[in-house]
């Protein structure tokens, strides 16, 4: 091979290269401003932000396991819908989502000895948990009747719906 034809083709080769990297490290910095924060620091300014708006009608309908007294328990996932208050918080027997909560590893991070009643639109009300905070507040402020946004944690499914814990109300 004739050197002097490697080194007329290795330059522009060299050239070439250093510009796509240059165009790499430039687009790479011009992508960054244009993305938009990521989910940790939008949790960490508004934790609520996080939550994925559901239909409430739909997440019953899909829920609903097939086997009576089924259960199937998985890592909670926050979800926010609209409904109306069926029923204000009353004490409700939690040992089984204490269990749920606590293989799942949110055991701690979610604390409620009540459940309310949520009317969404089907056959009867749907009978969520609710944690103590949420509780206090829709004692205090809420109305049966009244319709409100949920910000709760699915943390598993049984053949009468989605178990829900209602950890934040807004209006």
């Amino acid at each position: 091979m004739n050197p002097n034809l490697s080194t007329r083709t290795s330059r522009p080769l060299r050239h070439l290269l250093a510009g796509l990297a240059l165009c790499l490290t430039f687009g790479a910095h011009a992508k960054a401003a244009d993305t938009p924060e990521p989910a940790s620091a939008q949790a960490a300014a508004d934790p609520l932000a996080t939550y994925k708006a559901v239909d409430l009608k739909t997440l019953v309908g899909s829920s609903r396991t097939d086997v009576p007294g089924q259960r199937v328990i998985f890592v909670p996932s926050p979800v926010k819908f609209q409904a109306k208050l069926a029923a204000l918080p009353a004490p409700q027997k939690t040992e089984y989502l204490k269990k749920a909560l606590g293989m799942m590893g949110a055991g701690k991070s979610i604390q409620g000895n009540q459940r309310i009643g949520l009317d969404y639109g089907g056959e009867k009300a749907l009978v969520a948990y609710i944690d103590d905070t949420a509780a206090a507040q829709l004692t205090k402020d809420g109305k049966v009747g009244q319709s409100l946004d949920f910000y709760a944690y699915h943390v598993y499914n049984h053949s009468r719906g989605p178990a829900l814990v209602v950890v934040a109300i807004g209006r």
